[in-house]
């Protein structure tokens, strides 16, 4: 298909569209004012849906870092007592090492 042959089909595509359309372009102002109204209200509900959304988000993240928080605390003791246990033992051998 050459490209007039497409430029042609798409044009009278478009054509058909905006003529089957044309009761809705020719539409009153008060139906428009509706739709308006539809589509703030609409918005505004959005603005409060993504509110609470990112509120539970919040509360989850805060939630997840007091967890993790908790867990490293947990570990970071473990370890330290982990590391000073093997201070004494080494210490303890050397001690002995020597004083026999």
């Amino acid at each position: 298909m050459t490209m007039t042959k497409r430029s042609r089909i798409g044009f009278a595509a478009l054509l058909s569209v905006l003529l089957l359309n044309a009761p809705a372009f020719a539409a009153d102002e008060s139906s428009a004012r509706e739709g308006a109204q539809q589509v703030e209200s609409g918005a505004k509900q959005i603005g409060r849906d993504v509110e609470d959304a990112t509120k539970g988000i919040g509360t989850t993240v805060v939630g997840g870092a007091k967890t993790a928080g908790y867990e490293i605390k947990g570990a970071w003791s473990k370890a330290k007592n982990g590391a000073v246990s093997f201070g004494h033992r080494v210490r303890n051998f050397v001690t002995k090492l020597f004083n026999d």
